[in-house]
């Protein structure tokens, strides 16, 4: 197909880790993987194409989103490609496929954090690593995750809770209950450069905007939205805003155990900077404030991969910095651009630090416009393009 030696945006590199002067790790969420990688899969002649693009963007660390739930598949289809892939995991994970080897989600959904149902029942996180380099790499419990979390927490109700879970209160109701991660975020600790990072993969919940005009509108003008779509749309956006509230409490827990923790967030966070019409109208933060931090904790505030990258334009497709694009225009905010940044990377200042590696220097962060574009030109028209995402990467200096 075409394939080009190494990333667009480095050499290509072999050896140790500890040789490279540069380290690249990317977030793609490639759309129903598990349809693309299963034998007989109703999306197999996509995977050519997938395994191509992989081979182009050459990442040392890649975080997928939407990957499949059967870990077996998973680790044989990794060591297949360009350069052979290993996917670290929890201790205890070939023990519980063992017990039950013919259904591996469901093997696996206690110990990951995953709720049993549909909704997250085909759309995991996996982190690959090169099969070459001597990281360390392993996944954390989920376990550590919630207990570091909750303690952030000032309700004492959810300081005490394990199950992963906290207070969900709807803006200006007396109605409160629970929420949980729809899809638990996963945390890969490894050494890279002599550093112990943490990354961690998140894929939080979408919007799941209904569409049908009936059920939006109180007319036919399309002006003003029907009380019960309203509702949801709030109610929707609030659990997603907690979400992204508990990722950002789960940081500050490592602030409070370290002075600079190297951590590492990315993934499909189903929403980006900006506000959309319910945000500009009814909550009036976007979801990227919840997680980036305050600035009057400077130290503690998150950097962002794609802040000096590309020049945004507006409505033209020209700007480099989004990652999906609708397929029409947005049914309830139809002035809307319909290109969109909802995959990201952000990290802590510890990895902006002078004279510290590995280092994320300026212009590191870039979407994998150009490789996406090129491998997807050449599949024939009936085979549906890689994903309806394009990846984030970013490059670390090593030295």
């Amino acid at each position: 197909m075409g394939r080009t030696s190494g990333s667009a945006n480095r050499p290509a590199v072999t050896g140790d880790v500890a040789a490279m002067a540069q380290f690249k790790i990317s977030s793609w969420n490639i759309k129903h993987m598990h349809d693309a990688i299963a034998p007989g899969g109703k999306d197999a002649a996509r995977l050519p194409f997938i395994r191509e693009q992989i081979a182009q963007m050459d990442p040392d660390i890649l975080c997928i989103t939407e990957a499949t739930p059967d870990l077996p598949l998973l680790r044989q289809w990794a060591a297949t490609l360009h350069v052979p892939y290993v996917v670290p995991t929890i201790p205890g994970t070939d023990a519980a496929l063992a017990a039950l080897p013919h259904n591996p989600r469901k093997a696996l959904c206690g110990l990951y954090g995953y709720p049993d149902n549909v909704l997250s029942g085909s759309q995991w996180i996996w982190f690959l690593v090169k099969a070459g380099h001597n990281l360390g790499a392993e996944l954390q419990d989920p376990k550590i995750w919630r207990r570091f979390a909750a303690s952030q927490y000032t309700d004492a109700a959810d300081q005490a809770r394990s199950d992963g879970k906290w207070g969900l209160f709807y803006w200006a109701e007396r109605k409160a209950g629970t929420w949980g991660h729809v899809r638990q975020p996963q945390v890969l600790v490894a050494t890279i450069g002599g550093a112990r990072v943490e990354l961690i993969g998140a894929h939080l919940r979408s919007k799941l905007n209904r569409t049908n005009p009936k059920d939006v509108w109180t007319d036919d003008t399309s002006s003003e939205f029907a009380d019960p779509f309203l509702r949801e749309v709030m109610n929707d956006r609030i659990k997603l805003a907690t979400e992204a509230e508990n990722i950002r409490k789960y940081v500050d827990a490592r602030f409070a155990q370290d002075a600079a923790p190297a951590v590492m967030l990315m993934g499909d966070l189903n929403d980006g900077p900006g506000r959309e019409v319910f945000e500009r109208k009814h909550l009036y933060f976007d979801l990227i404030g919840n997680l980036q931090g305050s600035i009057f904790e400077a130290e503690r505030f998150l950097n962002h991969a794609l802040f000096d990258y590309g020049a945004p334009a507006s409505g033209t497709g020209a700007g480099l910095r989004w990652s999906y694009k609708l397929s029409g225009k947005d049914p309830v905010d139809p002035t809307r651009d319909p290109h969109l940044l909802l995959d990201h990377i952000m990290f802590t200042q510890r990895l902006v630090a002078k004279d510290q590696f590995p280092r994320i220097r300026s212009g590191a962060g870039l979407v994998e416009h150009a490789i996406h574009e090129r491998v997807n030109a050449l599949r024939p028209k009936k085979v549906p393009e890689t994903s309806d995402h394009r990846p984030v990467s970013v490059v670390l200096s090593l030295a």
